[in-house]
């Protein structure tokens, strides 16, 4: 007998909850985090300055976008997109592949009976799981 692990086999054993629903899941977070995220980026860089220097910024947000803008062009407004993609492709992986993990895995315990009359407490422990775990990958 082989000790090779058949990938194709265990997915078809494993229905329509194996380790491509999971990977998917977490991709999908993964991308949907890093873009919703790095489209705040620039309202996060112009939301800092106006804290770190309020005597500088004080005609109100749209001024502070044109200020910058204007003395250190656009590409200030991208300060840190780098790293706040990365992050949150991390975090939003760990927190919807891990919802959904921890999701259908606390209903297989249940069982398909309580597991529908505890869905509510279910989602919400599978969520409050899997946003633990997130934001530790976040850090």
């Amino acid at each position: 007998s082989s000790m090779k692990f058949n990938f194709r086999r265990a997915e078809k054993e494993a229905g329509a909850y194996g380790l491509m629903y999971y990977l998917k899941g977490a991709l999908a977070g993964g991308l949907c985090c890093s873009i919703t995220h790095g489209a705040m980026c620039p309202f996060d860089v112009v939301k800092t300055r106006i804290q770190l220097e309020a005597d500088k910024f004080t005609g109100g947000v749209i001024d502070a976008f044109a200020q910058i803008v204007k003395n250190e062009g656009m590409s200030a407004l991208t300060t840190g997109l780098g790293a706040t993609i990365i992050g949150y492709f991390v975090q939003g992986w760990f927190k919807f592949g891990g919802v959904e993990f921890f999701k259908i895995n606390f209903a297989r315990a249940l069982g398909e009976r309580r597991a529908w009359k505890n869905r509510i407490p279910i989602f919400l422990g599978a969520a409050a799981c899997a946003e633990f775990i997130a934001d530790i990958f976040l850090c």
